[in-house]
Order: C-alpha cells, then structure tokens, then sequence
C-alpha cells in the first residue's frame, strides 16, 4: 500500500517550485513625519542656565499625525485638562523639554504652530466688536500672529533669570516679578476653580502672590503676600500693567472691521473649543 505523500497533503511547496517573497512594506515607512521650528517669543533670553531652551530662539516640533488626535479625542485627557500639555508633550522633539517648565508665552507660539500643522492657518470664531460689543463671526489666519514688542518699558529693570523689577508710583516700593511657566498657569487655575481653595475668591490676589518675589530687600514671601493684600489699587495696576507689557508672548489680536458698526477695531482671539476641535 502505497503512502498518502504528505508534502502534497499539507500544502507543502514541490522542490521546483519559486520560494515565496514577503511582501516589501518599506516604502510604508518611508515617509518621514515633517517637522518645523519654531520662534519662541522669550528667544530663550529668561529660561535659567542648564534649561534646554536657554539661549535658544527656536524650538522644533513634529507635524500633528493621528496620534496627537487621539490625544485630543482621549475623554480621560479632556476630563482631566490634560490633553493640552500631552499633546505639546507628543510634538515637542527633544524630550528634554518639559512642558511645566515653558514660559507661557512659549507654550502660546507652540500651540499656535501646533494647531497649523494639524487643522490648517484658519480660525472660525465668534467675537464681540470693542465698539458695540455685538458678535459677529470671523476667520483669523493663525500665520498672523506675531511676538509682542520685546522692548523693556524705561521703568523696568531685568535682573535676570526672567525676574524684572520696577518701582511702584504710590507706596514707592521697588517690586520683583518673575515670568510665569506652564506649571504656574496650571497651579493658578487650580486654585481658581477649586472652591475651597485660598485664591479661588481672590484672582486678583493669588495672580500677584504668584508673580511677586520680592519688595524692596523683603524676599519673605509671608512678607510679601501681606503687602500685596494691603497694596493700593494704582499700585496694582500697575503690576499688572507692567507685567503684561514685559512678558514674551504673541500678539494675539487680530484687526476687524465689524459688520454691526462698521467700525475698525482690535479684538483679542478668544480660544473656544474649536480651536482644536474644529469639527465638533
């Protein structure tokens, strides 16, 4: 009796036959995810030494791909604010660079360059007019934006390290401000929305404890949060007026004509929802 030849019965490949190639999947992966630099408002000029940016004036990120997408439609990251910061985790190429530790400004051009690289320059949003406060629907071109002045006002003095310090018209008392980073904004916020919290009825307050450094040769911060709870209103104002015109941040104004009024106006470019989510 003759055996069942088994080679046939398996399948298996006769001695002549042409030996099967495996199908060449490299052209898959040859595609190189882009990637681009970007100007960071600070210049690298206020990060401390041994920081990744110190000194440095740009920054590279990669182009958003599938997986940044998924970052954002993640409902664990939206629920718990953080798909933001993964995200800027995700594109940011040196993995040296936290996200905590950009100055705010820096995260604002990141995001922005971020944003074109995955839904495209424009913006559709809804903003009021300054002169007649009406709405009205507008498209921002994000390739707009650019760094605010970088010019010091006369009054202020850089003391390096991102801290600058300048003297108070009412009380007379030289103040130190330092730049805020990613870390700050997020403690801040906390405190905000948290209803038990220290600053969540005090804004105004709790943004100047977190600024505010010193006074005059008082480095004490107990010191210094109680001067600030007794400091006068102009002096106030201008902390805050002085901080917003020397910290390193895009202009993120547009120029309008508004179709209520007719009138030609700035607005500042209110960040909704659509901003990286412009299809939901």
């Amino acid at each position: 009796m003759s055996r069942r030849n088994n080679n046939q019965r398996l399948g298996a490949p006769h001695p002549d036959a042409p030996t099967p190639t495996t199908p060449d999947t490299s052209d898959l992966f040859a595609f190189v995810n882009p990637t681009e630099f970007v100007e960071l408002p600070s210049g690298g000029e206020y990060y401390p030494d041994g920081h990744p940016l110190q000194g440095q004036t740009v920054i590279e990120i990669k182009h958003m791909t599938a997986k940044e997408e998924d970052i954002l439609t993640s409902q664990a990251l939206l629920n718990n604010g953080l798909a933001i910061d993964r995200l800027l985790t995700s594109v940011i190429v040196d993995p040296n660079i936290k996200v905590d530790d950009l100055l705010l400004g820096d995260k604002n051009a990141i995001l922005i360059a971020t944003r074109i690289t995955g839904f495209g320059p424009y913006y559709e949003v809804t903003a009021a007019c300054p002169s007649c406060t009406k709405e009205a629907p507008y498209t921002f071109d994000l390739t707009q934006l650019k760094p605010q002045d970088s010019v010091l006002p006369e009054h202020v003095r850089s003391e390096g390290e991102g801290v600058f310090s300048f003297e108070l018209p009412v009380s007379q008392v030289r103040i130190y401000v330092r730049l805020l980073t990613s870390r700050d904004e997020k403690k801040i916020s906390s405190l905000l929305m948290n209803v038990g919290g220290k600053g969540a009825s005090n804004p105004v307050t709790g943004l100047l404890k977190s600024i505010v450094v010193q006074a005059n040769e008082h480095t004490d911060l107990t010191a210094v949060h109680q001067f600030i709870e007794m400091m006068p209103l102009p002096d106030v104002k201008a902390i805050r007026d002085t901080y917003d015109a020397i910290k390193p941040d895009l202009d993120l104004r547009f120029d309008i004509n508004c179709p209520h009024c007719h009138e030609d106006g700035k607005v500042g470019m209110p960040m909704t929802a659509a901003f990286f989510w412009p299809n939901s």
